[in-house]
C-alpha cells in the first residue's frame, strides 16, 4: 500500500507526515508555555540579576564555525565574550576564556558537561527543559525551540505568517527562542544583559567544512552523519532567524553583525 501511494500519490505521504508534525508542534508549544510559566519565579530569581548589568557595553559571541581561528580569540582577551558548544576544546591552545558560555542541546551537555564544571567557565547558560546539568556555575533558562518542528512542512510554506521561523525574546526569564543555533539564544541573553554592540565571530552557518581552530575537536555531534547538502541547507536555515534578531535591534537598543550564507 505504501509503495502504491508513493507511486500514484507521491505528495500524500509527505502531507500526512507534515500533519503529524503540526500535531506534535501544537503539543510541544503548549507544553513549553505551561512549563515556562510554572517555573517563571525560579527563572526570574536566577536570571533577573543579569538584566542590564552590561548596559552600554559591547560583546562578542564566539561560534564554532570552520572559519574561526585561534588568532581571532586571542585578540579578545580584554573584551566581554560568550563561548558556545565546542569552543572549550580550544582552551588548551589559548589563554582566552569566555566570560559567559551557552549550550542549548542535551547532547552537548552530555558530551562536554564535565569540562563545563571547571573554573574556566564562570557562568554557563543552559536549557533545563531537556538537559540535566548540576554544575554550580549553571544558570538555566526557559527554552522554546518548537518552531523548528515546522521547518520544510507544507503548512509553513502555505501559511508562513502562522508559522514563523522563531521569535526574539525581550525577557529571558519568560522564554528564550533557540531557533536553530545556540548563538541565537545567546543573542537574546546578551541583549537582555544590556549589551548595545554585539558582534558574531565564527558564525559561518556552515557545518560542511572542517574546523580550523582545533585539530582535535573531541566534541562530535549527530551532524557528522549528515550529507554535505543537508549540512549546508541546515546552516542556511539559520539566516531567516538571524534576520528576526536584526529587526529587533531598534526596539531593544542593540546592534549586531549578521552572519553570511553558507557556501560549499
Amino acid at each position: 500500500m505504501k509503495e502504491f501511494l508513493k507511486k500514484y500519490f507521491p505528495g500524500l505521504i509527505q502531507f500526512v507526515k507534515d500533519t503529524q508534525q503540526l500535531i506534535g508542534y501544537r503539543k510541544k508549544k503548549k507544553y513549553v508555555k505551561q512549563r515556562n510559566d510554572n517555573m517563571h519565579a525560579q527563572y526570574e530569581r536566577n536570571l533577573g540579576k543579569y538584566h542590564n548589568i552590561h548596559k552600554g557595553e559591547r560583546c562578542f559571541i564566539i561560534g564554532t564555525g570552520p572559519s574561526l581561528l585561534l588568532e581571532d580569540v586571542e585578540l579578545l582577551k580584554d573584551e566581554w565574550t560568550f563561548g558556545v558548544n565546542s569552543c572549550i576544546t580550544m582552551y588548551d591552545k589559548t589563554e582566552w576564556r569566555a566570560d559567559y558560555y551557552g549550550i542549548v542541546d542535551s547532547h552537548t551537555v552530555e558530551i562536554l558537561g564535565n569540562k563545563m564544571k571547571s573554573g574556566e567557565v564562570p557562568v554557563l547558560f543552559y536549557t533545563d527543559i531537556d538537559a540535566s546539568y548540576d554544575g554550580a556555575n549553571g544558570v538555566a533558562f526557559p527554552k522554546d525551540d518548537s518552531a523548528n518542528m515546522m521547518t520544510d512542512t507544507w503548512y509553513k510554506r502555505k501559511f508562513p505568517k502562522l508559522f514563523p521561523d522563531t521569535d526574539f525574546s525581550d525577557d529571558i526569564t519568560k522564554v528564550v527562542y533557540t531557533g536553530k543555533s545556540v548563538v541565537y539564544a545567546m543573542l537574546q541573553i546578551a541583549a537582555y544583559m544590556g549589551f548595545t554592540e554585539i558582534y558574531l565571530l565564527g558564525v559561518d552557518c556552515n557545518y560542511a567544512q572542517p574546523k580550523m581552530y582545533s585539530d582535535n575537536v573531541t566534541y562530535i555531534d549527530h551532524k557528522t552523519k549528515w550529507s554535505k547538502e543537508r549540512l549546508l541547507k541546515n546552516g542556511n536555515q539559520m539566516l531567516p532567524q538571524f534576520e528576526i534578531a536584526k529587526h529587533m535591534q531598534k526596539s531593544m537598543a542593540f546592534r549586531y553583525s549578521m552572519p553570511q550564507e553558507a557556501v560549499s
